[in-house]
């Protein structure tokens, strides 16, 4: 029991405060436990850090696997948009997420190599699944272009709304969010005349 609510609420702080703004002292505090007694399960503040990143990465990618198996079968346009407000509103209302954006932008200096592996595993098994469903709505032509450049873009675009989400609130993040989609849309909707040379 100890365990778990040492992680779910180690994961609640270092979403709201970082990992710097929060001690194995704080973490302890909210459990009710001595700060001794997180060592019975963790090493130390790494080692629950990069147990409670590892895990969030995990279950982040089983989310993902539900969401396109549940929503394939919608236009692209739909697919893509209803995530996109669901990854707003998610950062909003659960920590998780919260904590997995702030600590990836801004990982703890002397774990960025160790975060950073991490996360670009993570990444690259999200953009293959989400090729599946570019490739999907290009053999459908619901898309002009390359299923490849077409998950990168909206890799890329999804990076934006999470550095703003970090950094601008809600309302600039709305903004942004719709300015880009347009563009974006357009982007991979509109003719490759590259490939009519």
């Amino acid at each position: 029991m100890s365990y778990q609510l040492i992680k779910q609420e180690a994961l609640n702080l270092f979403a709201i405060h970082g990992y710097e703004g929060t001690s194995l002292a704080d973490i302890a505090k909210q459990v009710g436990i001595k700060k001794q007694s997180i060592y019975t399960h963790f090493k130390g503040k790494d080692a629950l850090f990069m147990q409670i990143l590892k895990e969030t990465f995990a279950d982040e990618l089983k989310k993902e696997q539900d969401y396109i198996k549940r929503y394939f079968d919608k236009t692209l346009k739909e697919f893509l948009w209803a995530d996109l407000q669901h990854f707003i509103h998610r950062f909003h209302h659960d920590n998780q997420l919260k904590f997995w954006l702030r600590n990836t932008f801004l990982p703890p200096r002397h774990l960025y190599d160790e975060v950073t592996r991490e996360l670009y595993q993570y990444i690259d098994q999200v953009d293959l699944l989400y090729f599946d469903r570019f490739q999907y709505a290009y053999e459908k032509e619901e898309i002009s272009q390359d299923p490849n450049i077409a998950v990168m873009s909206f890799s890329a675009l999804l990076d934006s709304i999470g550095v703003e989400l970090i950094y601008g609130g809600e309302a600039r993040t709305n903004r942004k969010l719709h300015a880009a989609w347009k563009i974006f849309w357009l982007g991979i909707t509109y003719p490759d005349r590259t490939s009519q040379k």
